[in-house]
């Protein structure tokens, strides 16, 4: 039995596991990034749609209230009827905030961040 081999193979394997866990590290640094870089993505179009529609609600308000101003009654009661509409929906969000908006979000986030591979396409 040669004994001056063991001496090379623990060096060979100390340098194998470096070099395994210094690609393992930057395995994890384009997995985060990647999943950074994805649910950034997705906030900052969630962001835009969000504005888009708000403005999309305040002309259509403004056009209903104009609207009824000239053909049903004064513009304060279309302005009142607006705002109860809204407090209606804002209602309606609050008392299925759960399912509708929470319980999809966290099942976005946790696809998104502890999924096993890399080919998502969403």
């Amino acid at each position: 039995m040669n004994t001056t081999k063991i001496p090379d193979q623990f060096s060979s394997l100390t340098d194998h596991v470096k070099e395994y866990i210094g690609l393992k590290l930057e395995l994890f640094r384009l997995t985060a990034t990647e999943k950074l870089a994805s649910l950034t993505t997705h906030i900052l179009l969630s962001l835009i749609l969000f504005v888009l529609g708000m403005f999309f609600l305040l002309f259509l308000s403004l056009a209903f209230i104009f609207w009824y101003g000239e053909v049903a009654g004064p513009m304060y009661e279309a302005a009142l009827m607006v705002a109860g509409f809204y407090v209606v929906i804002a209602l309606v969000i609050w008392i299925f905030r759960i399912p509708v908006f929470v319980n999809p979000l966290i099942s976005r986030l946790s696809n998104l961040f502890l999924e096993e591979g890399t080919d998502e396409t969403k």
